[in-house]
């Protein structure tokens, strides 16, 4: 990480940086200072800042700044008084993105050429990714209040139908535990910080051009899933079963009886059930991977796995809302996958829809046929994460994502560099 020209080679030529200088100095204060650091997902999304500033290749100059910067915006930073330590570990995380954002911004101003190009390339998809975290919340908040009642009800019966409810299970055994309990919140919480990570990896050691690929897929996903939100809207059984999770749930003889009907719940609680959006984009961050080093795509896998885990065990989600969330992964990534030839990405795309449409239909119209054995939703289960899964695979062959320039990236003392 270069900065070409710290003087202009005129002293009239260095009134626009200055001034441009101040202004993203007091942006970025501002940022810090109105930050909201009552929920996790911002503070973490505002971490992986500090990822991409790292593939810039700083020198250990530009390290001790941006450290430095760090320390100073602790006492901006309204840090969270709610003492609970996921909300803590994403804090700091923040703290580190803010200093990162600072010096990536300035490095844009004072340089030129490709080190400018590559700053920039830097820096924008880290703020989409933050603006893109920053609306999904409020975009939620209108989803709840347009669906006062939820369809928890069909999906709480048609996991039952399963034989048992896997949420309710999974709950049991991860309360049990205070690792598993400790690790797979963190897990569920740093999503945004993941994304992060695997964006910035997209990036090659100094690029200069802007990599839409990953921010197109994680952003189709989101609109996809909100609009999915309200057909089949559902809050999950720690909400709509809160008295009875993961305690007890009806027995699967005792299913027929069930009442399927509307629930009203509060809107404050968010409508975000069917399908899985934590689940769905954790595999296509683990389906994104491929090329990258070989750490970092089993961490991409073990962070998929811990995702399951979570979602079940923390009552956010029924079995069924990650069933779904593969056809409609593989549809966002035969969507953005434009090298596909157009056919390929027509079959993925159609059939992932398909899936994602039958699903839908099943679990609003179809509960009493699931209810004549547990082998029937069982079977359609596996056919529906085989397909999706085989069909992923194929496209692969033809849309790997681009290596990382040829080198691979490593870690080293904190410093990103490269390796023949």
């Amino acid at each position: 990480m270069a900065w070409e020209k710290i003087v202009p080679a005129r002293r009239t030529a260095i009134a626009a940086p200055v001034g441009i200088s101040i202004a993203w100095i007091a942006l970025v204060l501002a940022a810090a200072w109105f930050t909201g650091f009552d929920e996790p997902y911002l503070p973490f999304v505002i971490g992986g800042a500090f990822v991409f500033f790292l593939r810039s290749a700083p020198s250990r100059w530009e390290i001790y700044s941006w450290l430095l910067t760090s320390a100073l915006l602790v006492k901006v930073i309204h840090l969270p008084l709610v003492p609970f330590w996921v909300l803590r570990v994403a804090s700091s995380f923040a703290v580190l993105g803010f200093g990162a954002l600072l010096l990536l911004g300035l490095r844009a101003v004072w340089s030129e050429g490709k080190s400018r190009s590559n700053a920039l390339a830097l820096l924008a998809p880290a703020l989409v990714l933050i603006f893109f975290i920053y609306g999904c919340a409020r975009v939620l908040q209108f989803t709840s209040g347009v669906n006062p009642l939820t369809d928890d009800a069909w999906l709480y019966a048609f996991d039952g139908t399963l034989g048992f409810q896997p949420s309710f299970l999974m709950g049991r055994l991860m309360y049990d535990s205070v690792l598993l309990t400790r690790s797979v919140l963190l897990t569920y919480l740093s999503l945004p910080f993941a994304m992060a990570v695997l964006c910035a990896w997209q990036i090659p050691l100094g690029e200069t051009r802007i990599k839409w690929h990953m921010l197109t897929v994680l952003l189709l996903a989101g609109a996809g899933g909100w609009v999915l939100y309200n057909i089949v809207p559902g809050t999950g059984p720690i909400y709509a079963f809160a008295h009875d999770f993961p305690t007890r749930s009806i027995a699967y003889k005792d299913l027929p009886a069930f009442v399927l009907q509307k629930m009203s719940l509060p809107t404050s609680i968010p409508r975000n059930a069917m399908p899985s959006l934590h689940v769905g984009w954790a595999l296509l961050l683990w389906w994104n991977s491929r090329k990258f080093p070989a750490t970092l795509r089993a961490g991409m896998l073990l962070f998929l796995l811990l995702t399951v885990v979570a979602t079940l065990g923390t009552g956010q989600h029924y079995l069924v809302d990650l069933v779904v969330s593969l056809p409609f992964a593989l549809t966002v990534q035969a969507v953005a996958s434009y090298r596909l030839p157009t056919s390929r990405r027509i079959t993925a795309a159609v059939t992932g829809g398909g899936f994602v449409a039958g699903w839908l239909l099943l679990i609003r119209f179809g509960i009493r046929f699931a209810l004549i054995s547990p082998v029937i939703p069982w079977s359609l289960i596996l056919i529906t994460v085989s397909v999706s899964l085989w069909l992923e695979d194929w496209m692969s062959r033809e849309n790997l994502v681009e290596p990382v320039a040829g080198n691979v990236p490593v870690v080293m003392s904190g410093l990103v560099r490269s390796t023949r």
